[in-house]
């Protein structure tokens, strides 16, 4: 198995891997979110998968349990770097007790907004990311703040694309089984 390199040096010019650089804006994002944070918010982590590309829906796993789906999506450019706007919607838990279930849980909706930036060569991801501030929610959401980041990253078999998320989430009166955690490492 190729080991995959983290820099790459062609004549004086130093390049680095779209994965070091993916994990150097999640840990500075989530070192920021965490330090930032109030008392009682969650630092949360995890896995978004695809349900189906063409309907903009996801499965998400970890700290945040449920289901997320694009519900507007503008492109503000394509050139030199993608870039888009949109809304997204969040349906399910946060995972408090990480025991992998939505039981004695904060759960409701929670929306965002985003902001997208995408490194494409050819018709190919190089790396993508976004910001998702919390605009509002229902249930135990309703009063939520908070932020994620989400990255995607290539990979070479189905779906083609590993996407992560991290942040931080406030729920006001949710009772909290850990403090912020220090962001994982890549």
């Amino acid at each position: 198995m190729k080991r995959m390199e983290l820099c790459r040096r062609r004549g004086d010019v130093q390049h680095h891997s779209p994965r070091l650089i993916a994990c150097l804006v999640v840990l500075a994002a989530a070192a920021l979110l965490v330090w930032a944070a109030p008392a009682s918010a969650a630092y949360v982590s995890g896995k978004q998968t695809i349900v189906n590309q063409k309907k903009g829906t996801f499965k998400m796993a970890g700290d945040l349990i449920g289901s997320w789906a694009i519900t507007s999506f503008k492109v503000l450019k394509k050139k030199p770097v993608f870039k888009a706007k949109g809304t997204e919607s969040f349906n399910g838990c946060m995972d408090l007790g990480h025991d992998g279930s939505c039981t004695g849980d904060p759960s409701g909706t929670m929306d965002f907004t985003f902001t997208y930036w995408a490194k494409i060569g050819g018709e190919k991801l190089q790396l993508g990311t976004c910001a998702h501030p919390v605009t509002g929610g229902t249930g135990a959401f309703a009063a939520a703040t908070g932020l994620l980041m989400i990255v995607d990253e290539p990979i070479k078999k189905k779906p083609f694309i590993k996407t992560h998320y991290e942040g931080v989430i406030d729920v006001p009166g949710a009772l909290s089984a850990s403090a912020p955690r220090p962001p994982r490492h890549c």
